[in-house]
């Protein structure tokens, strides 16, 4: 969206809210609670096929061998 039509919604929105006070604060409200909503976003979501691909690769790679076992692990990070 441009800025001259940010500028225009905005002071429709405006003119809708100006002599009203208990509308002013639900909207204010609205907006507030959107915005929290939007900044918890989690880091990382995967499909339920994604996941499925996700524990057969490791299954797979587990029965080559590969990785690395928890005691590996507990050893490794040991001084952190």
């Amino acid at each position: 969206m441009k800025t001259i039509e940010i500028k225009i919604k905005e002071k429709e929105l405006i003119r809708e809210i100006n002599n009203d006070t208990t509308l002013l604060d639900s909207a204010l409200k609205y907006v507030k609670k959107l915005k929290r909503a939007n900044q918890q976003k989690y880091p990382c979501q995967f499909t339920e096929n994604e996941q499925e691909d996700i524990l057969l690769k490791g299954e797979q790679d587990a029965k080559k061998g590969l990785g690395i076992t928890h005691e590996n692990l507990e050893e490794k990070f040991a001084s952190w």
